[in-house]
Parts: C-alpha cells; structure tokens; sequence
C-alpha cells in the first residue's frame, strides 16, 4: 500500500465497513497527518463521490465520525456527485446522534443536492419526526424548493400534521414560492400546500394550513384546491374551504369552474353544494344540476371544450416562445408547464420546457423533464442506416439514454448503475455496427436532432 490511491482506497473501505481501528492504522502507516487529512478529503468513490466520512455518515459510525473530525480534523461539507454532504447521508439513515454532532461542528445543515433536496427534505421524506425537529430547531431553511417540492409540500402531500404544525411555527410559506421573489426556483411541485392536503385526503392538515392563512384561491395551474375538493367523495374538504372564503367562480386552468369538475366525475353531492354559490354559465342550455351534469358529458359540450383547451396552449405556446425570444426562459418555462399540465399527453411542451431548464443551468430538471418527455415519445427513432436492424437499434438507443439519464440523476444507486453499464455496452456495440461518421455524431448527440 505505497501509491495514495492504495490509501485512498483503504481508507474508504475502512470508513465503509466501519473499520476504525485499520483507519488508524493506515493513518500511522502514513505518518504526516497533513498527507492521511488530504487523502480522507480528496479521495472518493469512483461511482458515487462518497469519501470516508460519507461512509461513516451513512452506515451511522458515530466514532469513526468522532475520529474524522475531532482527530484528523476532515472538512465537514465534502459533496458526492449528487451534491449531498454526510449530514445528509446521516438523516437518511436516521443516524439522530451523527445529525447532532455533526452540525454542532458547523456541517451546513440546509446545503441542497443537485435535485434540490436538503437535509430536511429527507427527514421528511423519512416520516422522521425526530430529526424533523432537531433540523428545524438548529434553524434550516424551511421554503427550500426541490424536485419533491418544498418542505411544506412534502409534509402536506404525506398527511404529516406533526410536521406541517412544526413547519408553520418556523415561518413555512403557506402559499408557494413566489418566482418574483426566489426567480431560480422552478416550482417543480405545482400544487400549493393546500392542495397536497386535499389530495392526501387530509382534512386536519387541511384546517391547520387554512388556520395559519392559507390562500384558498391561490394556485399556480390545474385545479385549484376548491377544484380538487369538487372531485373528492367526501364533502367534508369542500364545506371546509367554501367556509375559508374559497371562490367557487374562480376559472379553473382558465377553463373550467369547480362545478364542471364536480360534475365531470358524476360527484352530484358537490354539485349541489355549489350550485347555489356559483354564477350561472351561460352556454349551458339548463341550468339546474342535473342538466349541468347531462350538459357536461354531452358532445357538444366536449367539442367546445376541445375549442377552448386549443386556444389556450396557442396562447400559451405563443408567450412561452416570445419570452424565449427575449432570453426569459423563468417564464417561458413557466408558460410551457401550464401547457403540459393542461395537455399531459403532449410531450412537446415538456421538450420545451427541458430545453430552458438546460439553457438555464438547471441540469437536475432538465434531465427529469427529459426523462419525462422520453416516456412520452415511444415511437422516438434513432438516426441509422435503416435495413433489417433498425427497431433492434431503436430500443437499444431508448435504454441507453433513459439508463444514462436516471444514472446522472442518481448516480449513488447501485442497480440504476450496472443497468447503465449494460445499456453502454449494448450501446458501443451499435456504434460498430454504424459506417457513417455522421450517423454516429448524431447519434452521439442525440438531443441536437430536436
């Protein structure tokens, strides 16, 4: 063990298996303890980024720990390719003695990874009230967005009551995050807090949230929490919001009203509820409940619906371009993901909206959205020189880029690593087979045909 990737080696393999008495050992082997500190900041895991306090972080080696900091004196923030730090290894392990020790050396306890995700978003993501608390009561920032959503989303879309009770006394955003305030967050979760809880069913977290300001009208697209509430069975989310001065004439996703959402799933006891608080239609020929709900299934109203769902992602595909034009991707990007919640099945403005995320920086959304937009595309084609092998290098395309874009997503996952190593041997093989030296540029650069 002369060479420092040897050490480097060992040393993560030790921190791994929770070996602190070989780390020693290598450590009096090594002699300087400037050299053995380097090496146990510099080296890591070839797949993952984990260097040796990662590891003991994770499998909860509280002395090792100990050993690292207090004695060899490692830095404390160290990343992984995915950009979490150890005290984020230690809450996903539920490690509560590491998490308190860790920040009470100074670790960074609201540092978020490449998709957004912070201490604290873990321990909710965990059900961990423990650490939920300890976090919240060392002050991590509470309105942090990420791909799972804010804080507050998380614990509303759980049902985490607990949580959202601790999170409002802290100062949580009731509403979402304001892109006018926060312009590099891209509210990955569109629902509001409210909204979570009407669709985990939630009635307690429903009345905290509404007890502690919350906006009932406030939404970003789609449904808006007195939408989602007109589709439950139970009218008791409904009641509850109309209480809470919800608007029931408030247009949904610019096209529907509660009423018509109500009536869309046959849900006659919301019907009923809001038909007396709702301002008449005046397309609808009768304008009772039942022939709002006959009107509501009938062709005719489906056409004119189609008719107004077109003009709207017009509309909206003209702004998203203009904004584009003028380098405002924030709300071009904004633009096209009202469109895909209006037309899911449409993987063009998700295209779109991956393509200003990347321009933007925002690789972590980019790649998701591209992820999306692949499973949208199935009849997607790759460039080749066509003949008998070309659905064979059509499938064996789609694998490698969906393989390659869940592994950059999550590259400290071992399954999800090995399907990338077979879809890149499978990969190269094609290439092989392709004689055009521009086939396989394009092939390379497959995002460069769209």
């Amino acid at each position: 063990m002369n060479s420092t990737s040897e050490i480097g080696a060992a040393i993560i393999e030790a921190g791994a298996s929770g070996d602190l008495n070989q780390l020693k050992a290598i450590r009096k082997k090594v002699g300087d303890e400037w050299e053995f500190r380097k090496i146990c900041n510099e080296y890591s895991d070839f797949s993952t980024g984990r260097t040796v306090l990662h590891h003991a972080a994770e499998i909860g080696h509280f002395e090792i720990c100990k050993f690292l900091i207090k004695s060899v004196q490692v830095y404390i923030n160290p990343l992984t390719y995915k950009r979490d730090t150890p005290l984020a290894e230690a809450v996903k392990g539920g490690h509560i003695k590491i998490v308190e020790f860790l920040i009470k050396q100074g670790a960074d306890d609201s540092f978020p990874n490449t998709e957004g995700l912070t201490p604290l978003h873990y321990a909710l993501l965990k059900d961990n009230k423990k650490l939920v608390e300890l976090l919240l009561a060392e002050g991590a920032f509470v309105d942090a967005d990420s791909l799972d959503g804010t804080p507050l989303q998380i614990a509303a879309s759980r049902g985490n009551l607990d949580a959202i009770k601790s999170l409002l006394f802290c100062g949580a955003d009731v509403g979402q995050p304001s892109v006018a305030l926060f312009p590099n967050l891209f509210c990955a979760v569109v629902d509001t807090p409210l909204v979570c809880a009407v669709k985990a069913r939630s009635f307690e977290c429903l009345a905290v949230l509404l007890a502690a300001k919350a906006n009932p009208n406030l939404y970003f697209s789609g449904l808006s929490p007195l939408g989602f509430a007109a589709k439950e069975g139970d009218t008791i989310f409904l009641k509850c919001l109309l209480q809470a001065k919800a608007d029931p004439n408030l247009v949904q996703t610019d096209i529907y009203k509660p009423i018509e959402d109500a009536a869309m799933v046959h849900n006659r006891a919301a019907v009923e509820i809001l038909f007396p608080v709702t301002e008449r239609l005046a397309h609808y020929p009768n304008w009772t409940i039942d022939g709002i709900i006959e009107y509501i299934h009938s062709e005719e109203y489906k056409e004119m619906r189609e008719e107004k769902l077109t003009k709207r992602l017009t509309e909206l595909e003209l702004g998203g371009k203009r904004d584009a034009s003028h380098k405002n991707y924030y709300n071009g990007i904004l633009k096209y993901k009202k469109a895909s919640l209006l037309d899911p099945s449409n993987p063009r403005w998700i295209s779109k909206q991956s393509l200003w995320e990347a321009r933007l920086g925002s690789g972590s959304y980019a790649l998701t959205d591209a992820q999306r937009w692949i499973r949208l595309k199935p009849d997607l084609n790759v460039p080749h020189h066509g003949g008998e092998n070309a659905d064979a290098a059509n499938v064996i395309f789609k694998k490698f880029l969906m393989a390659g874009l869940a592994f950059l997503l999550d590259p400290c996952n071992e399954e999800i690593g090995y399907a990338f190593g077979v879809t890149l041997f499978d990969y190269f093989a094609l290439l092989c087979q392709i004689s055009s030296p521009l086939e396989i540029l394009e092939l390379q650069n497959p995002w460069c045909r769209f």
